[in-house]
């Protein structure tokens, strides 16, 4: 229905044609991408920079949201601080860095890294600090030591947050490479999007974005296997409920 909505729209010019592509136009400069080797290029590094920024700034909100969640004092004493960092737009600051960074990989990777921080961090923060602490206790009690009962009580009751954050921020991570490489890049998916869009050939721009959307279902489902594999723990339990009830 979409597709069919989307030729009806570019046939009876709902949109002037020199800014939008038929669906047959696109799909034709879809399969002509696959056979350039540039493209091919451009796909690597935008995968490489936004898998990179996504791994260094999930890590560290992990991490951060670990420490703040499991330790109250500390959570007082740098929550303002965060609070402020998080409300800071990233994407604005994408400019900053590609003037401190050059307009290489290593900005894109910073900035997707600092914009995926905090989208990890919160969620992690907030399941760490609602961990049930009747279990907790109960473990301390029979003698369990702070590395058991963070692998045995704390680490299965955040695992759903984090990889919830996790899916989330793998695609931000994309997006937000994307437009970087749209203010400033050697190469990429980006640079190829506003370079495409510039010179109006709008079948190649759609193309790249259905790539970018193939991309992101991709990174999604990858993250979703991980999840599963993980938390199987889940559906035994479920299913042993359901076989007492």
């Amino acid at each position: 229905a979409f597709i069919w909505l989307w030729k009806y729209a570019v046939d009876n010019e709902w949109i002037d044609p020199l800014f939008a592509a038929a669906p047959g136009e696109t799909f034709t400069s879809f399969r002509e991408l696959f056979t350039e080797r540039l493209f091919w290029d451009d796909l690597i590094v935008t995968s490489r920079e936004a898998l990179l920024g996504w791994g260094f700034g999930s890590s560290a909100g992990v991490i951060v949201g670990l420490l703040l969640g499991r330790w109250a004092r500390a959570a007082k004493a740098f929550g303002p601080f965060l609070t402020f960092f998080n409300a800071t737009p990233k994407i604005a600051l994408a400019p900053i860095f590609i003037l401190w960074f050059g307009i290489g990989e290593a900005s894109k990777v910073f900035t997707a890294a600092i914009a995926v921080f905090s989208i990890v961090q919160i969620p992690t923060q907030a399941a760490s600090a609602l961990t049930d602490t009747d279990l907790d206790t109960m473990a301390k009690t029979m003698g369990a030591n702070q590395l058991q009962r963070f692998r045995k009580i704390v680490l299965p009751g955040i695992l759903p947050a984090i990889f919830g954050a996790l899916r989330l921020a793998a695609v931000i991570s994309l997006l937000v490479v994307v437009f970087t490489e749209f203010i400033a890049s050697r190469r990429g998916l980006g640079q190829r999007l506003i370079a495409a869009t510039n010179a109006f050939e709008m079948d190649v721009a759609f193309a790249i974005m259905a790539v970018l959307a193939i991309m992101a279902l991709i990174i999604n489902a990858a993250i979703g296997l991980l999840e599963r594999r993980f938390l199987r723990w889940q559906e035994t339990r479920s299913s042993g409920s359901v076989a007492m009830l």
